[in-house]
């Protein structure tokens, strides 16, 4: 399982806050910069630390690798959602 529990989380609160903020008008640097931190850098630190209190210890690579792979998945994450954003923006105008 490429993601935890938190990462569900995550993910079903930023689809509650698309449906809910849809129609607020962001401007573009804004909405890509605030992406563009939470996805890349926040979020996944956050996630690998909240999995690392669940999981204990570093017992094998796998974890290791394992939570570094937070990163590439939020950055899936986030490109989508800058996707998102560049289809409302345009829809806008």
């Amino acid at each position: 399982m490429l993601i935890g529990y938190v990462d569900y989380l995550i993910i079903a609160i930023l689809i509650f806050l698309n449906i809910k903020y849809w129609k607020i008008n962001f401007k573009k640097k804004v909405g890509c910069l605030l992406v563009s931190l939470l996805f890349g850098f926040v979020l996944p630190f956050i996630s690998m630390i909240i999995e690392l209190q669940i999981v204990g210890e570093w017992m094998d690579s796998f974890e290791v690798v394992y939570t570094f792979l937070r990163f590439p998945t939020y950055w899936v994450i986030g490109i989508i959602q800058m996707i998102i954003i560049g289809i409302r923006l345009s829809s806008k105008s």
